[in-house]
Formats: structure tokens, sequence, C-alpha cells
């Protein structure tokens, strides 16, 4: 599949989550968020009753309207939930290295609107 085909599938999907949820007379904030999960090579979806800055995750991401940038990192992963053997740091080093905790990059995450407002 191409990056255009598997957004154009969530759109469609945030799209028809907002109708049900206009339909159902909710009025309160609704997300609807995607994300690449490089550790486990998949990609993720799920909806909440939060606005994006308050997604439930325990690492830092960033949240954004634009979902290309997902798809394309899922899409380009190789092989996915493959962590080689050289990319990993075992403690004794790592604690060596530095006392403080190593750097962790924050992921990206697409959020839509498909609560309150149409």
């Amino acid at each position: 599949m191409s990056v255009a085909e598997v957004v154009a599938a969530f759109e469609r999907t945030a799209a028809a989550i907002r109708e049900r949820v206009h339909d159902l007379g909710f009025s309160g904030v609704v997300t609807f968020y995607v994300w690449h999960d490089e550790q486990a090579g998949q990609l993720w979806c799920s909806t909440g009753s939060v606005p994006p800055d308050a997604l439930p995750f325990g690492g830092t991401y960033v949240a954004s309207d634009d979902l290309g940038p997902v798809i394309e990192g899922f899409l380009a992963d190789s092989e996915p939930g493959f962590i080689a053997w050289s990319d990993l740091d075992d403690v004794q080093s790592l604690s060596e290295k530095t006392e403080t905790e190593p750097e962790i990059m924050p992921f990206g995450v697409w959020a839509s609107s498909v609560g309150a407002s149409r």
C-alpha cells in the first residue's frame, strides 16, 4: 500500500467516528489518534475522551495533524519489531557513560478531533 492510501483510510475512519460521536449526541472532547510503535513494528490507532496534548502515553510524543510522516515511518520499517544487538546498550556501559537519563526522542502521533465540533 502507498502512504496516500493508508492516510486516506485513516481519514475515512476518523470521519466515520466523528459522525458516530455526533449521532450519539456526545458533546465532549474526543480524539482519534494513530502512531507507529517502532519497538513492536506495528501501526496502532485509538480513540479517547482527551485532547491531543493529554493522550495516554508513558513516553514523550509530538501530536500532529499530518499523518503522512507516521505512515511513511511504518511503511519504511524494513524489519518491523527488530532491534539489532549493536543498537542496544548494556546497563553497565550506559551507567559508565553518564549519570543522567539517556535522551529519549519523542515519537510522532497523528491526532484528529472527532468530538464536539464538526
